[in-house]
């Protein structure tokens, strides 16, 4: 018999499974159940509903997504430009997963921005410590006084607000190489490299 918390995790990844291959909408709890091969007590045990379970499979997921940026940014062999790749192709598979995979879309408005806001947040700290070690060696300038943590959370707001203005119909009409081009023109109005 599993474990309290072996248990959770397996329900943790069916669900993550069957929500990946359904969607949100189109994923049962019953669903769930097969994929886990367990009681419907055990589930309810640990998720009172199945928006609570979808609530952790999304915060494992940016869980991962976070150590991903947190890899790059935290390397101190890259340069600027090649963080501000690292954190585009990131941002971008992970905002297409979110949005097509998982339908987060169809997720209410209060859950989407906990969702966001803890991204946000998960990206503010490495990306500081890497503009700090940047500064420090001088491969970049900043052009406003601002810390790093200040800094950090201008380029990466403003970073999301370029890649999402270029979401859907927009991005069919504008390729990766051009949102990259503003991306770095954003940047360098904030920092000098």
């Amino acid at each position: 018999m599993a474990k309290r918390g072996e248990t959770r995790e397996v329900i943790l990844k069916a669900a993550t499974k069957v929500f990946f291959e359904n969607g949100y909408e189109k994923t049962s709890v019953k669903m769930i159940l097969e994929e886990a091969d367990i009681v419907t007590g055990s589930f309810y045990h640990f998720f009172p509903s199945k928006e609570i379970l979808f609530e952790a499979v999304v915060e494992e997921f940016l869980k991962d997504y976070s150590l991903r940026v947190k890899t790059i940014l935290e390397d101190d062999t890259l340069s600027i430009e090649q963080i501000i790749d690292g954190f585009f192709n990131e941002f971008a598979k992970s905002t297409e997963t979110y949005f097509e995979v998982l339908q987060a879309d169809k997720l209410h408005w209060t859950l989407k921005s906990a969702l966001h806001d803890m991204t946000i947040e998960s990206m503010i700290n490495p990306l500081a410590h890497a503009l700090l070690r940047l500064l420090k060696e001088g491969s970049i300038k900043s052009l406003i006084d601002a810390e790093p943590e200040t800094l950090s959370r201008i380029l990466i707001k403003g970073s999301e607000a370029i890649i999402q203005s270029h979401d859907g119909k927009n991005r069919k009409n504008t390729s990766a190489k051009k949102i990259r081009e503003t991306l770095i023109q954003y940047w360098k109005r904030i920092i000098e490299f």
